[in-house]
């Protein structure tokens, strides 16, 4: 028997060998694999929806109507007449003084004696008004002409009050007053004011 006929039975004996065997475990193919992993969970996925609780449905509430507001029923004021309307009646202070917007002529208080002094610099022509309360209630204003330089009036005892309009080179207006008592006065016209004091030296 040469070697040829050796190796001849050799694998006859190995093929009947394997023959003998318990037969292969059949393999899946890729295809499988996948179909079987996505069954796999889809299922997983069903039986995670099926364990959460379900929800109640919750029944709707009634929104309240809102409530109406109170009517308010406007309130209607009657107009004052003509005769409705209250009359104030004017009280006159002590003396007559119902009437003061005049020339004031004479008076029973005493006398005193004003000296009016232009002191305008640059002088100017002064048309003064001079309005007398004497202390026995009579009142009213002096009558005064325009001067340049002095002039002497005679008032009554009492409150004065004084205004002048200057004209010059510049025209303007000053005012100014105070308290007349016994003896002599001067009233000063002066660029900014009026003043009143006592005595009339140099021009009595």
């Amino acid at each position: 028997m040469n070697v040829k006929h050796i190796l001849f039975f050799i694998f006859v004996a190995v093929l009947a060998l394997s023959g003998c065997g318990p037969a292969p475990e059949p393999t899946l193919s890729p295809a499988d694999v996948q179909g079987t992993a996505m069954a796999s969970a889809l299922t997983m996925v069903a039986q995670t929806q099926a364990a959460f609780p379900t929800a109640t449905a919750i029944p709707p509430t009634e929104t309240p109507a809102p409530s109406p507001f109170p009517s308010v029923t406007p309130t209607v004021f009657s107009l004052l007449t003509p005769n409705s309307i209250p009359t104030f009646t004017s009280v006159p202070a002590s003396g007559d003084q119902s009437n003061c917007n005049k020339p004031l002529t004479s008076w029973e208080s005493e006398s005193a004696r004003v000296v009016l002094k232009n002191e305008t610099n640059p002088r100017g022509l002064v048309t003064p008004w001079v309005y007398m309360q004497g202390d026995q209630g009579e009142c009213g204003y002096i009558a005064v002409s325009p001067f340049q330089s002095t002039l002497t009036i005679s008032v009554p005892l009492g409150l004065l009050s004084a205004g002048a309009f200057v004209e010059g080179k510049q025209d303007f207006k000053i005012f100014g007053g105070g308290y007349i008592n016994t003896g002599s006065w001067s009233l000063r016209f002066q660029n900014e004011r009026i003043l009143l004091s006592a005595g009339c030296a140099p021009d009595c």
